[in-house]
């Protein structure tokens, strides 16, 4: 998009966006359990835009928290998320005729680390609530805060296990890493069998 053309103030991209869906200040107001009068002042500026609403109008209208508060990215969801994260497959060679593919997925590492500490967060058990809420809070904010400047080209790298493949059992105390690489080979290619192949579910029906 023409940056030009993009609405200069949040306001604005804000009734911009509602005007493309054909929405009246009334129904977005429903959405976010405001008044016509309470948008109003939102798109105007009178009123400054909260987190949550943030949160609820991106989701709305399917565009980046990026775009709603600067007016750059405009991306859809599905364009944003291939940015943060992004799967591929690696194949090692084990001698001359055994090669083993598994998956990679590539995190940024802004959303990682934003991940483990709210994860962290969620899962402290002895944690007052308001505590957490808070802690939850802040890594929010710092996560925006850091991809202000965000490039994508930091990314962490992380092999997918299946779960039977974490949890222990004697079987798994003899392995190495080849044993592990060997087994979500085919652990993947057995999934991969299991999809239907394009036009079999039309054959199927016919």
């Amino acid at each position: 998009m023409d940056s030009n053309l993009v609405p200069k103030t949040v306001g604005e991209r804000i009734k911009s966006l509602r005007e493309k869906a054909k929405e009246s200040q009334k129904e977005l107001g429903e959405l976010l359990g405001l008044t016509q009068n309470a948008i109003s002042k939102l798109e105007n500026g009178d009123t400054a835009l909260t987190l949550e609403n943030q949160i609820r109008i991106a989701e709305h209208y399917n565009v980046s928290h990026d775009y709603l508060c600067t007016g750059r990215n405009n991306d859809t969801i599905l364009e944003l998320l291939s940015k943060y994260i992004s799967l591929g497959y690696t194949t090692v060679s084990e001698g001359q005729e055994i090669s083993i593919t598994y998956p990679v997925m590539k995190i940024d590492k802004h959303l990682f680390a934003y991940l483990v500490r709210t994860s962290q967060a969620c899962n402290n058990e002895f944690m007052p609530e308001e505590v957490k809420e808070r802690w939850i809070q802040l890594e929010t904010s710092l996560f925006y805060e850091a991809n202000k400047n965000n490039d994508f080209s930091e990314k962490e790298c992380i092999v997918p296990l299946p779960p039977k493949f974490i949890l222990p059992d004697d079987q798994k105390n003899t392995w190495r890493q080849a044993d592990l690489l060997r087994e979500l080979h085919n652990y993947w290619v057995n999934q991969n069998k299991k999809e239907p192949k394009c036009g079999e579910n039309e054959k199927e029906t016919k």
